[in-house]
């Protein structure tokens, strides 16, 4: 059976560049909050969340993925499976601990949302609440699909949508690095959003409470989408707008972290 990681070990530490030992978390009472980045995203992005001492009963923890950040030099993965196999086998594959938290901005929504609906259905203890950030629901319409643009339009569809950091996208050296690393991730959420739509009628639900954050300028995620991700649980659910675009998270970090904090309260309270 999968369970929680009471500590990641040496060999999977590639994926939390930033961990403290959860039993570090588990002694001074912190729920370990697991912070999936967006598409061609680095844990990095997490680095200040990880850093800061404002939600003292939270332990933020970026995950690194392959093919960015600390990772570059590996090959991002293809599927969401192999992404959520691969997830769950370095983080969940200890004995269980202290409750945990999965957040996930953009497709990093997706990912956590596979990883809870495969620790659930392996019988495994169920995040204490995934929080789903600038992402639409499952099943909800692509308005665009960007994986097969040149990497010109690519980078100038981007752009426009603000679906990724400018001050990432006016550096042509990085650029050049992580397009592939972009498009591949891209790609893997076309390929999910594809199987995601044909089966939505009869993917199980999540049993875990959902918070949904959105931003009220986001141009790929609007607030109206994000409603919808109240269909993939049987708990609580409640939905939060802030303003900014797509990278409002980062844009108001405080606030974001503190109705995060608020709603991981409600949870442990009962």
């Amino acid at each position: 059976m999968i369970g929680h990681l009471a500590g990641v070990g040496q060999d999977n530490s590639r994926w939390v560049p930033w961990n403290r030992p959860a039993d570090d978390a588990a002694q001074t009472g912190r729920v370990r909050v697991y912070c999936l980045p967006h598409a061609g995203g680095a844990a990095s992005a997490y680095l200040p969340w990880a850093r800061s001492t404002d939600q003292p009963d939270l332990d933020w923890v970026p995950v690194e993925i392959p093919g960015r950040g600390s990772r570059l030099r590996e090959a991002p993965l293809a599927t969401m499976d192999g992404l959520t196999d691969a997830l769950v086998g370095a983080l969940f594959a200890g004995p269980p601990a202290e409750p945990f938290v999965l957040l996930g901005h953009s497709m990093g929504a997706y990912v956590a949302h596979e990883v809870a609906r495969r620790l659930e259905a392996a019988g495994a203890p169920a995040p204490l609440c995934l929080v789903v950030s600038g992402a639409r629901a499952p099943g909800s319409p692509v308005e665009r699909s960007l994986h097969t643009l040149p990497d010109t339009e690519l980078i100038e569809a981007l752009v426009e949508l603000g679906g990724t950091p400018e001050e990432v996208l006016r550096h042509q050296e990085l650029v050049h690095l992580m397009v592939p690393v972009i498009r591949a991730d891209l790609t893997l959420l076309a390929r999910h959003h594809e199987d995601a739509t044909a089966r939505a009628a009869t993917a199980p639900r999540v049993s875990c409470p959902v918070l949904a954050l959105g931003g009220a300028e986001d141009k790929l995620a609007a607030p109206q989408w994000i409603a919808g991700w109240q269909a993939v649980t049987t708990g609580r659910f409640h939905q939060r707008v802030f303003g900014g675009d797509h990278f409002f998270l980062h844009e108001h970090r405080a606030a974001v972290a503190e109705e995060i904090a608020a709603y991981v309260r409600t949870q442990v309270a009962g």
